[in-house]
């Protein structure tokens, strides 16, 4: 049970990234100022963008915000899991593209 609750947060994690990362691709450096402008409680969006629960009716906000669908954030979501795994998965031992950490002399 412990590890779904892990998996959970870090699914509630990368979904806040992604968010922050739409608020930025549209100029917000500020998510003060995001939230303002959306009519948004701030302190509630903070929350969502650093890996806390959303309610659905709050999620579906934000993607009609940033005109995408539930479906392209999780599509968005699901892109960003497969390139870490992908990532990490070539910088194995053994890869063609591993990164060797030792230091030459």
């Amino acid at each position: 049970m412990k590890n779904n609750s892990r998996i959970k947060d870090e699914l509630l994690y990368d979904l806040g990234c992604t968010f922050r990362q739409l608020r930025l691709r549209k100029g917000f450096k500020s998510a003060e100022v995001f939230s303002y402008e959306n009519e948004l409680n701030r302190t509630a969006y903070w929350r969502w963008e650093n890996g806390e629960n959303i309610t659905m009716k709050n999620f579906l906000k934000l993607c009609s915000i940033h005109n995408l669908t539930p479906k392209e954030i999780f599509i968005m979501l699901d892109n960003k899991r497969n390139h870490i795994k992908n990532e990490n998965l070539l910088n194995e031992p053994g890869s063609v593209l591993y990164k060797n950490k030792r230091t030459k002399k």
